[in-house]
């Protein structure tokens, strides 16, 4: 096995991570960060394309309208969005990886991972929800895919990924540049389409697997019942026949712990009539089309709350 993402770089990412929230918060102290979600791109000036095609996957952000139509992000003055807690309203917690893995930064659902490097060999990949993507880099180095995207609704968490796979581009002193750090792209938006409507436009079935690890509780919050059920029907929808989704979702009693961030995430809460014990029956049934489900093996963790079932959603002809 490849080595993983070094405890050197990791945590050069990490402290960057945190200079970036310092900054965001003394901003929001004074005249508040703005959320334009026309920055939601799909590939900013400053990326450097990957060699032998420009990649930029269909539909990954919205598939049509204007960014500002296609994504939901609260503008702070406009919502009046002051707190830094608010900050997190989506999970996007710059020091996660810290909170969840050991010293050396090692994701233990890598270790299920290595059992089934089927799911990921030669496989295009679009991981939701990726932080600064320490997770995603740690699969495009290991695993020998053919690419993996890793998507942010957090564009600060999505710029530290971009600056270090930048580097380790600039650095590269290798000839082959199909696999690592040249198979992994990072994408600033929003994945919860506005409507049912938006999916029922063609959706080009990019993907071979789909990561959505620890997700689906932020999108519940922010976005509602419908919210995560369009998110579903869109996984379904941009996966290939013979596709998989790897689902871990966050159980019930920990959305509790996050029902008061911010008024609107209290009202989402409190409406909530589709709970996550509903997800296996739903994605299985004709509203979504998965046709089976298996469960990997359950990472093991020193904390309860990150031994998560990992469920594989398979998406037959």
């Amino acid at each position: 096995m490849a080595d993983m993402i070094g405890r050197s770089e990791i945590t050069c990412i990490l402290q960057e991570s945190k200079k970036d929230e310092e900054d965001t918060t003394k901003s929001l102290n004074g005249d508040q960060r703005k959320l334009d979600a026309s920055e939601a791109e799909a590939v900013d000036s400053e990326y450097e394309p990957i060699p032998k095609k420009n990649y930029e996957p269909a539909g990954i952000i919205a598939p049509h309208g204007s960014p500002k139509k296609r994504l939901n992000i609260p503008d702070p003055k406009r919502d009046n969005v002051g707190k830094d807690k608010t900050l997190y309203k989506y999970g996007n917690y710059s020091r996660y990886y810290g909170y969840r893995n050991t010293k050396d930064f090692h994701d233990v659902r890598l270790n299920v991972f290595a059992q089934h490097k089927d799911l990921f060999v030669g496989m295009e990949i679009l991981d939701i929800g990726c932080n600064v993507g320490l997770l995603t880099m740690s699969i495009a180095k290991e695993y020998s895919i053919s690419h993996i995207t890793g998507l942010d609704i957090d564009k600060s968490l999505i710029n530290q990924a971009k600056k270090f796979i930048q580097r380790q581009r600039r650095n590269f002193t290798g000839i082959e540049r199909s696999g690592y750090p040249f198979n992994v792209t990072f994408l600033h938006g929003n994945y919860v389409v506005r409507n049912a409507v938006l999916l029922e436009v063609k959706e080009r079935q990019h993907f071979d697997l789909i990561l959505c690890l620890s997700v689906t509780k932020w999108i519940h919050l922010n976005f509602g019942d419908d919210g995560v059920k369009l998110a579903f029907k869109r996984m379904f929808k941009q996966l290939k026949t013979g596709g998989k989704l790897i689902l871990e979702p966050q159980p019930w009693n920990s959305y509790k712990r996050r029902k008061k961030l911010t008024p609107e995430i209290a009202e989402n809460f409190n409406a909530v009539r589709f709970y996550p014990k509903d997800f296996t029956e739903y994605l299985l049934s004709d509203a979504v089309g998965f046709s089976r489900m298996y469960e990997l093996e359950k990472p093991t963790h020193d904390v309860k709350g990150f031994q998560r079932p990992l469920q594989v959603f398979v998406k037959d002809g």
